[in-house]
């Protein structure tokens, strides 16, 4: 390779691949998507590390597995240790800069030498920031890219993000034909009155939610192709490596939570709904132009794969980064064999649904879950013994659950999930709630042993 490439990623936060036309869905919601596609490489098997923001980008920008990053649902912060991707390409002469969405995706911007925690939203436009941060996007590349420095940009959209409400034409492009937007606005968006058990939704409602959520990606399809327009008419596009993927997916009513509740967003399950999403790689020089990859890669391969692209040696790097590089996928090879996700026990949504009803039981959410899942089989542990087998071959929506139809296979994946996670150096920072809602939860979680603080050894 000659000179350096700009690295741009897009992060399209919530956003599954079931609804991008680019995946083969039958809406038009993604035509500048589907152009960067045909330009690059669709990754068709891309799983997340992790099923919520925060150790979701954890994962990208350490190339760590959540058991080693240690944030998550019941420790809400990611440590300094672990060198990021910003900070290893800074020493690579990068500019580094950062648009974030959220709060939860800003915890892990170390090593970016701007950032930008973009949240207002245009008058004109009221969508979730997104033209706005489009806008702050080509602005800085206007003032800033002179050709000669390599820049790496990360850019976080918060679309299709609940709560779902597209800004025009897109609302009423993709809005049910005999929904009128009363009624649309009636449906209820909010996961944990679902978790609380105080609203049940319909089919309808479930229907009305996935149009909106139709809107909402198109309506970011439409940013990232402003972007690209005018990084195309600056001649910027074919230098940049160009990232698109997704922090994780989310769930609408495709499966209940034991039986308490229908799952509703993101948290508490480890279902392809939440944790297959879209991966789309642009760079003409090294990815091929249209083609489509079958082998399984995780997002935490992207920090690997740039670290190989650009032939980066760096100290800080030895024995961290756990993930596999793409390239070797381009040639037809299977760069893993399995992908793991995990989720910690969830502080976090005991927290939120204690909002809703200070009475909840909030005993239910005290598990933590992996999913061990192969290209045909995907083992999911539960921490309360509620294992569950899938043969994605054969059940794609995970609806049969094979576990005492095949216990010996369930045990001979949960001993290589076992053998794996023995591999993994570990860190456990114990629970830590920094974004609790209220006070009193804490306390009460304390009081049950639920939420346990590591103390110094007197």
């Amino acid at each position: 390779m000659g000179k350096k490439p700009n690295i741009m990623i897009f992060i399209m936060d919530t956003q599954r691949v079931d609804n991008l036309s680019c995946y083969g869905y039958a809406k038009k919601t993604t035509p500048n998507l589907e152009r960067i596609a045909e330009e690059g490489t669709l990754f068709l098997n891309n799983i997340t590390p992790a099923v919520w923001t925060l150790p979701s980008h954890a994962s990208l920008f350490t190339g760590m597995y959540q058991s080693s990053h240690g944030a998550g649902a019941s420790c809400d912060f990611l440590p300094g240790r672990p060198a990021t991707l910003a900070e290893v390409l800074s020493s690579e002469s990068y500019r580094t800069v950062a648009f974030f969405g959220n709060e939860w995706a800003a915890i892990t911007g170390k090593g970016f030498k701007e950032i930008c925690l973009v949240k207002k939203v245009d008058p004109e436009n009221p969508d979730k920031g997104s033209l706005h941060r489009a806008r702050m996007v080509i602005d800085w590349l206007e003032r800033n890219y002179d050709g000669k420095e390599p820049f790496f940009m990360f850019v976080q959209f918060m679309e299709p993000h609940l709560r779902c409400w597209p800004p025009e034409p897109f609302r009423s492009k993709f809005l049910l034909e005999d929904v009128t937007e009363e009624e649309a606005r009636k449906v209820n968006q909010d996961p944990n009155l679902v978790r609380a058990g105080k609203v049940r939704m319909s089919k309808r409602d479930w229907a009305i939610l996935r149009s909106l959520y139709d809107g909402e990606t198109a309506t970011l399809d439409h940013r990232i192709g402003l972007i690209l327009d005018y990084m195309r008419e600056r001649d910027i596009l074919d230098r940049t490596l160009l990232i698109v993927t997704a922090d994780h997916g989310d769930m609408r009513g495709e499966h209940d939570y034991m039986g308490r509740f229908q799952l509703m967003g993101h948290h508490l399950c480890v279902y392809e709904e939440l944790i297959h999403v879209p991966l789309i790689v642009r760079y003409p020089e090294i990815f091929p132009p249209g083609i489509k990859v079958d082998a399984l890669v995780q997002t935490l391969d992207i920090f690997p794969t740039i670290v190989e692209l650009l032939g980066i040696r760096d100290e800080r790097l030895e024995g961290q980064l756990q993930g596999r590089s793409l390239l070797p996928a381009l040639r037809g090879e299977h760069v893993r064999e399995w992908a793991l996700t995990e989720y910690q026990k969830s502080l976090l949504m005991s927290d939120r649904v204690m909002m809703v009803d200070p009475d909840v039981d909030f005993r239910m959410f005290n598990r933590w879950l992996k999913s061990y899942r192969t290209l045909r089989y995907k083992y999911i542990w539960a921490s309360d013994g509620r294992d569950e087998l899938y043969d994605l071959s054969e059940d794609p929506g995970e609806r049969c659950n094979l576990v005492d139809e095949m216990p010996e296979k369930v045990e001979e994946m949960r001993r290589q999930l076992e053998s794996f996670l023995l591999s993994l150096e570990m860190h456990d920072y114990g629970d830590k709630l920094h974004s609790c809602k209220k006070a009193e939860n804490l306390k009460r979680l304390k009081a049950w042993g639920f939420y346990r603080e590591i103390e110094r050894w007197p």
